[in-house]
């Protein structure tokens, strides 16, 4: 007589082959099917390719393209401009604890963007960026810097800190 656990242990391996097997036969499962008669989807080409003698390119150069050449990051003439959603929001950042202290505020029509970024430089001036930016001519930036560059005096000769330090003390968290 079998036990129950024979009889378990039986029952759960013929369920595990019998899944694995029908998983290998499903309509629809990952099995791989061979391919079509050329591979794609269009009908193949009435004259094949074949290649030019090693050495030569075929006889016969390119002829250059005809018309205006499109500028690198400039849209073409075929270009069709869709506006954007317009937007604006600003966020700005103080906090004298880590030295952090920038902000960013911004605004668009759909098509022109145009905003401002401060930053809180290491050595004590503002960096302000006034930007603006479109589809056709791109991002445009006016840098400027505000207050004076402040150059604090390193630790005393022997002194910890290792030179190049500032003094600053870094970053307090």
């Amino acid at each position: 007589m079998m036990s129950f656990k024979s009889f378990l242990l039986l029952s759960l391996s013929l369920a595990a082959i019998a899944a694995y097997a029908y998983a290998q036969i499903a309509p629809g499962s990952n099995a791989y099917l061979p391919p079509t008669k050329n591979g794609y989807d269009y009908p193949e080409p009435n004259k094949p390719f074949q290649p030019a003698p090693p050495g030569r390119n075929g006889g016969s150069r390119p002829a250059p393209p005809a018309g205006p050449r499109n500028i690198p990051g400039q849209p073409g003439d075929d270009h069709v401009h869709m506006p954007g959603m317009p937007f604006e929001f600003e966020y700005a950042v103080q906090d004298p604890d880590t030295a952090n202290d920038y902000a960013h505020k911004a605004s668009s029509d759909g098509d022109v963007v145009t905003g401002e970024y401060r930053v809180q430089l290491p050595d004590g001036r503002t960096q302000v960026v006034r930007y603006t930016a479109d589809w056709k001519t791109g991002y445009h930036a006016d840098v400027s810097y505000e207050g004076e560059a402040q150059y604090p005096q390193g630790p005393a000769a022997g002194g910890r800190g290792g030179g190049g330090g500032g003094g600053a003390g870094g970053y307090k968290y």
